[in-house]
């Protein structure tokens, strides 16, 4: 595996010019799919190793590395990107194939300014996405989903792809005979039921295990077409240890109330599905503290998958309305639109049109359940 280097990497490795080895025949297809351009930045005050795949433009981020790691960079390199492959869901074999075909570490220079240009695009685009970038590990896990999904630039004026795409078609080139999908998925069957006493409102849906927290997050959004108006958090109850809360961000005015004694802190973006359900069976979601919509979401069962995408399976009910003023007013709501004589009906209907779910179908649900790999808002109109 050629990693072709910027002086500012190579200066950090310390790598002398005469250990240095050619990136000729590195240009084309099937070579080009076996070298990375990296470069050594800063990023919010910290420095990262950004590789750019020659010919995917697919991006792999290590985040704040310490001296020892220059020391072992290249078993951390090969680490990096079998986890954004495995995230991306790439077969297992495949995963391993690639890493065998391209063989040891091998350090060069830069390509030329063509492929210097392309790599600090992609490195202003992991700039932009800089909230996904997790100080306490070193691998980034979720800033490659996102950056892989920015469209690029390739050959001719009139070609554009994915990187992920390009990516997996590389994989499929590649290792055609093996006779193996690129892709095999492990998905969770979840059903994610909404407390309302005697209402029975739910959903069932299919979810990548890898996915974190904020793309369910996402998910439960756009399944029960909430507008994301409103705060959010999921608690996980253990047996053992002190209860984990998953909070939405690091924003100093959610941090200040949370009670680090009690709870096991972490961030949604940052936590992936595997890491909970792998040992826990049931999740609380807790939508607008305020009316405090409490979804209860329950691991079902696993099944394998050649497709990395949620989808909604069925489900049950209508949600309350957004500032319905919880289950109290929720049931005073459903009182009221059940009887067309009460005085307050026509005020009700004409308020509720504007605050209640959407009747969507699967098709269109699914379909904008393919935008939960970045921030999901809600729009009133469906695109």
């Amino acid at each position: 595996m050629l990693i072709q280097c910027t002086k500012a990497l190579l200066d950090k490795i310390g790598i002398k010019e005469n250990e240095l080895v050619s990136s000729e025949d590195h240009e084309h297809f099937p070579n080009s799919f076996m070298a990375w351009h990296a470069n050594f930045v800063s990023i919010n005050r910290s420095k990262a190793i950004i590789l750019m795949n020659n010919e995917t433009r697919y991006p792999v981020v290590i985040y704040r590395p310490v001296k020892k790691d220059f020391s072992n960079l290249k078993d951390l390199i090969i680490e990096a990107i079998a986890e954004a492959l495995r995230i991306e869901g790439i077969h297992q074999d495949l995963i391993e194939a690639y890493i065998a075909t391209a063989g040891e570490i091998y350090f060069s220079k830069t390509a030329n300014r063509a492929m210097v240009a392309k790599m600090n695009n992609v490195v202003r685009e992991v700039g932009y996405m800089s909230e996904f970038l997790n100080k306490d590990t070193k691998i980034q896990k979720y800033i490659s989903p996102l950056a892989g999904r920015n469209i690029q630039k390739f050959g001719g004026t009139d070609e554009y792809e994915y990187p992920i795409e390009k990516m997996l078609n590389c994989f499929g080139l590649l290792y055609d005979d093996k006779g193996i999908h690129a892709l095999d998925i492990e998905l969770y069957q979840l059903k994610i039921q909404i407390d309302l006493d005697d209402y029975d409102v739910w959903r069932r849906v299919s979810v990548p295990s890898t996915f974190s927290f904020r793309h369910l997050h996402n998910i439960i959004q756009t399944v029960f077409d909430w507008q994301n108006y409103h705060l959010h958090k999921f608690t996980v109850e253990t047996e053992e240890n002190k209860p984990v809360k998953i909070i939405m961000d690091d924003h100093p005015e959610t941090l200040e109330f949370l009670d680090y004694e009690e709870f096991d802190i972490r961030q949604e973006r940052f936590i992936s599905l595997e890491e909970i359900f792998s040992k826990h069976t049931k999740v609380m979601y807790e939508y607008d503290f305020g009316d405090s919509w409490n979804h209860i979401v329950t691991f079902e069962k696993t099944k394998r998958s050649t497709e990395l995408k949620a989808t909604i399976l069925d489900g049950n009910g209508e949600r309350p309305p957004e500032d319905v003023g919880g289950l109290f007013g929720y049931k005073e709501y459903m009182e009221v639109m059940a009887n067309e004589n009460d005085p307050r009906y026509d005020e009700m209907k004409v308020w509720a049109e504007s605050q209640r779910e959407r009747k969507l179908n699967s098709e269109q649900i699914n379909k904008r359940l393919t935008r939960v790999f970045g921030n999901y808002y809600h729009s009133q109109s469906f695109i």
